[in-house]
């Protein structure tokens, strides 16, 4: 299966033992709802957020925004 940016988000979230709550607030949302829909597809992120979840997970955005393009 191809990896979304929303897949890659959650498992690099995994690997630094984050939660969805803790990453959420560290990226300015509110509650960890809005970090699931981004990485369930369900909602997209903004720019500025993916930069923000990019910087925190210690990955290029182009990283992120690459595994959409290898997903459409």
């Amino acid at each position: 299966m191809p990896k979304t940016n929303g897949t890659l988000i959650r498992q690099r979230r995994q690997e630094r033992g984050l939660t969805a709550d803790e990453l959420a607030a560290r990226v300015g949302y509110s509650n960890a709802g809005s970090m699931r829909n981004i990485e369930n597809r369900n909602d997209p992120a903004a720019m500025t957020k993916l930069y923000r979840i990019a910087r925190e997970l210690g990955i290029a955005v182009d990283e992120l925004l690459a595994a959409d393009e290898k997903s459409s």
